[in-house]
């Protein structure tokens, strides 16, 4: 009985042993599941805390690449603006150039007092003292008028791709009240004949027809004063205006029907 006891006692401790073992490997379990625990939510937080940050840079990313996107357009535009800047400075270079040229072969009829050559409504104008060219109330030249025309029509006729514009102009003066018949009933009909008659005689010396518009203006295009008679001297005369070419107009808006 006393070795069972001693048997009994012994399995007792070694039970003893075993449960304070397992309770202290629990406590240990514990232990490493709340440290596991906290690194598992230091970890998820970290994992958060990197996806906001990815998706910061990743948007981040997406407007660099849209302001470089942007940057390119306005790039390729400033490219393109640049190249019609060079063409549009290159066409009014020479536009100037034959302008120049014109001016300079006008150079000999400008220094005999012949004609004036000048800008006017942003137009290169050869303008022709109508005392040069017709009698008082006439639209019929006068030989040395005519000789002038010519010689006028002999410049422009080099330059076959220009238009011009015949204007016949005249002072204030009241027809019916001049002496002598006059067969023009007002100032327009004079002004108009005589740029007609101007025209014909500028074909008749080798220009084209179809680059010549005759218009008369009478007087209400007045460079001077009709109130005294060196004003009323200066209104009347002929102007030959360079158009311009088509390609120096502006565009039309989209959408007009063309002919």
């Amino acid at each position: 009985m006393t070795g069972a006891a001693g048997a009994g006692g012994y399995y007792a401790w070694g039970y003893r042993q075993q449960a304070a073992d397992a309770t202290d490997a629990a406590g240990s379990c514990a232990s490493e599941r709340a440290r596991l625990d906290g690194e598992s939510a230091t970890a998820k937080k970290l994992v958060a805390d990197t996806k906001t940050q990815l998706d910061a840079a990743t948007k981040k990313a997406s407007e660099l690449e849209k302001k470089e996107g942007d940057a390119s357009k306005d790039l390729t535009a400033t490219k393109d603006e640049l190249a019609q800047l060079r063409a549009q400075k290159a066409e009014a270079d020479k536009r100037m150039a034959k302008i120049e040229d014109i001016r300079k072969q006008f150079a000999k009829m400008t220094d005999t007092g012949q004609l004036r050559v000048s800008a006017r409504h942003g137009q290169l104008v050869v303008s022709l003292p109508a005392e040069v060219l017709f009698p008082s109330g006439s639209a019929e030249l006068s030989k040395q008028g005519e000789y002038a025309v010519v010689e006028v029509a002999a410049v422009l006729k080099h330059f076959p791709d220009r238009h011009f514009l015949v204007v016949g102009h005249t002072d204030n003066q009241d027809l019916s009240k001049q002496t002598g018949s006059c067969p023009f009933k007002d100032n327009l009909e004079l002004a108009t004949a005589r740029a007609l008659t101007v025209t014909h005689v500028m074909v008749t010396a080798g220009m084209d027809g179809k680059n010549l518009l005759p218009s008369g203006a009478g007087d209400h295009d007045p460079v001077a004063s009709n109130a005294a008679e060196a004003g009323r001297q200066k209104n009347r005369r002929i102007e030959i205006a360079l158009l311009p070419a088509l390609e120096e107009l502006p565009a039309l808006p989209p959408g007009l029907e063309t002919q």
